[in-house]
């Protein structure tokens, strides 16, 4: 176990962070009615009578969209995966631009909970598996990129969620270790990718996933709220060192 576990088993503060990674979807804003109807429609254009059950499609949100569709046609049998996919890809973004202004809704309190991270003195950031525009659109959309500094999207890695790779790529564009960085998500995948990448894990309640599922995936703590992130990271002490050169 490694000292910021055992901490919190204590039940300290996480001990050393400087930096608060975010996940998006279900987590600073609840795209999930959207992402559903998205989903629908996709499916009911491209692979008619494959009706994937609720918690199927939850149990996929945090990948990346190919991978989640290519699954879908692989197991509805479609004649070239590849081609399904794509063309799948182009319904489900348009369908997605039409409709994100009447299926997003904020979740309430974070953007309180950003500020007062902020004043606190933490580095904040998204990494998400949307790509950029969509990305952008949504947050945008409750003024939120304004109280982030570090961006990492779908197209700026290789790998994606549960690969490790793009907190990996969020930690070295905000100049911090990974060990003194916790994510927050609301998914196994999430709490996957941020165990794996060194980092510690908050597993975001007012997502869809049940506690359970992300306890099992190794969250460190678990928020019902957003304010609740407040009371697990109290502040960035001061003089402490915010990057690995000693940057502040």
């Amino acid at each position: 176990m490694t000292p910021g576990r055992s901490a919190l088993a204590a039940g300290e503060p996480f001990p050393g962070v400087t930096a608060v990674f975010f996940d998006l979807d279900g987590t600073l804003v609840n795209t999930i009615p959207l992402i559903f109807a998205s989903y629908r429609h996709t499916l009911g254009v491209h692979l008619p009578g494959f009706d994937p059950p609720r918690e199927v499609i939850i149990g996929n949100l945090g990948r990346s969209l190919n991978a989640i569709l290519r699954d879908y046609a692989v197991a509805a049998g479609a004649a070239d995966p590849d081609v399904a996919t794509e063309a799948m890809m182009a319904t489900y973004r348009e369908f997605q631009r039409e409709n994100i202004d009447a299926l997003i809704q904020p979740y309430p309190g974070v953007r309180d909970m950003l500020t007062g991270l902020r004043e606190r003195g933490y580095r904040l950031g998204l990494v998400t598996s949307k790509v950029d525009w969509a990305a952008r659109l949504t947050y945008e959309r409750y003024g939120l990129g304004e109280l982030l500094e570090t961006f990492v999207f779908h197209d700026d890695t290789a790998m994606h969620k549960p690969h490790p790779e793009p907190l990996l790529a969020a930690a070295s564009k905000a100049g911090v270790s990974p060990g003194q960085a916790v994510y927050v998500g609301d998914s196994v995948h999430d709490m996957t990718a941020a165990l794996t990448a060194g980092m510690r894990a908050i597993g975001a309640l007012w997502g869809p996933f049940e506690p359970s599922a992300l306890e099992r995936a190794g969250a460190d703590a678990l928020a019902d709220h957003p304010a609740r992130l407040l009371d697990l990271l109290p502040g960035v002490p001061p003089g402490t060192s915010k990057g690995p050169l000693g940057e502040g």
